[in-house]
């Protein structure tokens, strides 16, 4: 048996893919190795092909190397006899079972993979491990029972998008010969009809994307599911050429997955101009995610609980964004009603944020991207006093992904101040934390002993109330006869039969799972800009002003009245000279403000707006200055979004400039109504 080294194999699988010659830099950039080193693997190389009694590699000059159709059948025979499953890096191994168990055509256990792979078990336990945490960035989870054995979760898209993610990175280590839950005949029938339609399309097409969608179609055709492509005119993927193709070559696939099968050789084309370098594509999406959150800090001074999770958090969403993107897939956001509804202050910022940064973003911002990205901002805002002051010790479990898990942490952590939320899991975890929560919230029915009670993903007020009439039963409020008591519960058992006891917990529990309530929780009213701007607020000047000097005259009223200090007028001028004038929104209007701890000691807002300009470094033409304080870092999101209402493109603010102070109020009490 031939034997090559890892460096020599990788160097003919790069020739192996391709039907062109590959340069010496180009060799480089992808082996990440030097041209010393190219020149060295190329020797070795030879010295084997001469031993197969093989003509050397072939290097046609000024283009690069490349092996003849020959060369390839045997460079592929020795590759896949070289290449067994036992040998994958722990890595590999996580690439392929995620393969595996994303559309299992058999039942999947410990002893399957322990047998498959030839490792202990506590191995398979460690592989396992990883795969959650690779998989949990892109919204899919693991999920087990004793019957149907390990298989992943999650939306369609979702799952199809990463399952050909995960073969590309596969297909460069293992011959598709190699993977055992592939079907090679069916796989050789779907990649041979690929290659006729390039063939007809003048080979326009990658020949390694036309075997990984090959080994995809392998997979996924025998699952009846159905797709949505509302977001991709069907009448334009009629007018294409590849669609007829596909027709033509693919009659045994329904009307759905020809569909799905068009966007993929679409997307497939070698020539494809949203392509970018892999390295430079993960900094500029990092740079996107960085950017992001410091702008977000900067325009609504609320503060964020583990920033640097939250930047790779929405890097990860980013990345997965811009390969549905490549691919012209749209993922629809399941939940983007909800986030409106609930989150709709927070939403409007972020899409007023993203909007001001469309230009560095590689893939278009939809409604669902949005949605998305405030779900993962609502899930690392810091906390703020909450009403109950008991230490509760809860377990979240949601399938549905990281950020919807996260933001539902941060709302169960928001509402009670003393709440502990111990983890954030898949239900067949749960028992490993028996021991220490005292009740779960769910978004999933449950088959567990523990107190759990079941949720929406993003809270509704019934939720919020379900989980305080929990909480009621297990608070260390509870005091008689000189002694603390731990719940409502604690009381209760002096006075009923140990026997009945579990029984009386039982039902109760039933009883609220049912939708039940012992306690209502009330929602505080959210402030409008109407009425917090008041008439002793605003200052009406006619005449050029410095900015620095506008934030002064602005903050004036706030100042007098104790709602902020003399230190948060410095911090906010502060913040400008740092950054620049990042508080300029549109419509000629600027919104300064700081964090709550820089000296803001109530909610409270008010107006410079002034008929000449208010000057800038970079001469912008502003001539309504707002000045916000607020003591809780969210509560002021209802106010930034008034005021971006007011910027947009459909209200004339000119009329402001030549009113009165009451006529002013008015205007802006209409305008307001308006949005």
């Amino acid at each position: 048996m031939v034997k090559l080294e890892k460096s020599q194999k990788e160097f003919l699988m790069l020739l192996l893919e391709n039907e062109n010659p590959q340069s010496i830099q180009t060799i480089q950039n992808e082996l990440d190795i030097s041209r010393r080193t190219v020149y060295y693997i190329v020797n070795k190389i030879n010295d084997v092909f001469y031993e197969l009694r093989m003509e050397p590699i072939n290097n046609k000059r000024g283009h690069g190397y490349y092996l003849t159709a020959d060369q390839k059948k045997v460079v592929d025979s020795i590759l896949h006899s070289d290449r067994t499953l036992q040998n994958l890096s722990p890595d590999e191994r996580v690439h392929y079972l995620i393969c595996w168990m994303m559309y299992p055509k058999t039942n999947i256990h410990i002893e399957d993979i322990m047998e498959l792979f030839d490792i202990s078990r506590n191995s398979v336990f460690n592989d396992l491990k990883d795969l959650k945490s690779e998989i949990e960035k892109y919204d899919v989870s693991l999920y087990f029972d004793i019957k149907n054995g390990y298989m992943i979760n999650g939306q369609v898209f979702s799952k199809r998008a990463l399952l050909l993610y995960y073969l590309k990175i596969l297909l460069k280590k293992i011959h598709y010969k190699s993977i055992e839950f592939l079907d090679v005949s069916e796989v050789e029938t779907f990649y041979s009809r690929l290659q006729q339609i390039s063939l007809k399309m003048h080979n326009e097409y990658d020949d390694y994307n036309l075997l990984a969608i090959a080994c995809l179609l392998n997979i996924v055709h025998y699952v009846d599911e159905k797709f949505d492509f509302s977001i991709l005119e069907l009448r334009d993927l009629e007018k294409t050429e590849e669609l007829h193709m596909i027709d033509k070559y693919f009659q045994d696939l329904n009307v759905h997955e020809r569909l799905y099968l068009t966007i993929h050789l679409l997307g497939s084309k070698a020539g494809s101009v949203i392509r970018l370098d892999d390295s430079q594509r993960d900094i500029q999406l990092f740079e996107l995610a960085l950017h992001l959150v410091d702008l977000f800090e900067r325009q609504t001074s609320c503060d964020i609980s583990e920033k640097n999770e939250l930047v790779n958090s929405l890097y990860m969403h980013f990345k997965l964004s811009m390969y549905y993107y490549q691919l012209s897939i749209q993922i629809s956001n399941t939940l983007l009603e909800d986030v409106k509804e609930n989150y709709g202050n927070l939403y409007q910022m972020i899409k007023n944020l993203c909007e001001s940064m469309d230009d560095e973003f590689p893939f278009i911002l939809t409604d669902s991207e949005i949605s998305y990205i405030t779900m993962h901002f609502g899930g690392h805002l810091k906390q703020v006093q909450g009403k109950f002051y008991a230490l509760i010790r809860v377990l979240i479990v949601c399938p549905s992904g990281i950020s919807t898990s996260t933001l539902l942490k941060r709302e169960v952590e928001d509402l009670y101040a003393n709440v502990t939320v111990i983890a954030a899991t898949a239900a067949e975890n749960i028992a490993q934390y028996k021991e220490n929560i005292d009740f779960i919230v769910s978004t999933i029915d449950l088959d567990t002993d523990i107190p759990w009670i079941k949720v929406n993903a993003i809270l509704t007020k019934d939720d919020k109330s379900k989980i305080a009439s929990m909480m009621s039963l297990n608070m260390q409020t509870y005091k008689l006869n000189k002694d603390n008591f731990s719940g409502l519960f604690s009381i209760i058992q002096k006075y009923v039969d140990p026997i009945q006891m579990k029984n009386l917990k039982r039902d109760v529990y039933d009883y609220f799972r049912e939708g039940n309530l012992i306690v209502d929780v009330v929602e505080e009213k959210q402030l409008r800009l109407k009425d917090i701007v008041y008439r002793d607020h605003l200052i009406h000047i006619d005449k050029d002003i410095m900015w620095d000097e506008a934030i002064r005259l602005a903050s004036v009223p706030l100042l007098k009245t104790n709602i902020i200090t003399e230190n948060y007028i410095n911090e906010m001028i502060g913040l400008v000279r740092d950054y620049g004038p990042y508080i300029v929104i549109k419509n000629r209007i600027a919104i300064a403000h700081a964090k709550t701890e820089a000296g803001a000691n109530a909610l409270g807002t008010a107006l410079l707006i002034n008929k000449k300009n208010i000057q800038f470094e970079d001469d912008l033409n502003i001539h309504y200055l707002f000045v916000i304080s607020s003591s809780n870092p969210k509560e002021h999101l209802q106010i930034l979004k008034d005021i971006s209402m007011l910027a947009s493109d459909d209200i004339d603010l000119n009329a402001l400039l030549d009113k009165n102070v009451d006529e002013i109020m008015e205007l802006i009490k209409k305008m307001v109504n308006r949005t």
